[in-house]
């Protein structure tokens, strides 16, 4: 009997804290494009730093920032950092549609974890050379590989599943 109570008990607190925390959620479906470029910008600087002098735990720490603005649950550090940069610096806000950006942080997720597992090998620096490249389109030219993916591959999936008969 208590053991079924301590499971609705973590469930309870568990949905308390998801809607204490909703609040601070990112739930817009536009974000700043400018803000995206010095997102990526500070993406190139974490990877150099992180591959030159061999620290996995700022390449865990990227992948972690990858992951929070993927799922959009929560603000992520660096995307905070640079809204506040842009305001500074009093660059025009750019709206721009959320869901290939949070698919291309996915990919930078999947790939910066792979960056930190094989940070020590030429695999890893491959990896980090390329997400530094990739990351570098969009921080200079404002081309988003990953968004581009997400156009030819994932949009003509879900065109597919929303136009099939029910």
């Amino acid at each position: 009997m208590s053991l079924s109570f301590t499971y609705f008990g973590r469930a309870f607190l568990f949905l308390n804290w998801y809607k204490t925390m909703g609040k601070f959620a990112n739930k817009n479906i536009y974000i700043d494009d400018s803000a995206s470029s010095i997102v990526a910008y500070q993406v190139i600087l974490i990877t150099v730093f992180g591959i030159h002098f061999q620290q996995q735990w700022l390449l865990l720490l990227l992948a972690f920032d990858f992951l929070l603005r993927a799922t959009g649950l929560f603000a992520s550090p660096l995307y905070f950092v640079a809204k506040k940069v842009s305001e500074f610096l009093y660059f025009e806000k750019k709206p721009v549609f959320a869901g290939p950006k949070r698919f291309a942080a996915m990919l930078g997720f999947v790939m910066t974890i792979l960056i930190a597992f094989f940070y020590d090998s030429q695999i890893g620096i491959f990896l980090g050379i390329t997400l530094i490249a990739l990351a570098a389109l969009e921080s200079v030219f404002n081309v988003c590989i990953g968004c581009y993916i997400y156009n030819f591959l994932i949009v003509p999936i879900q065109n597919k599943i929303n136009n099939s008969p029910k």
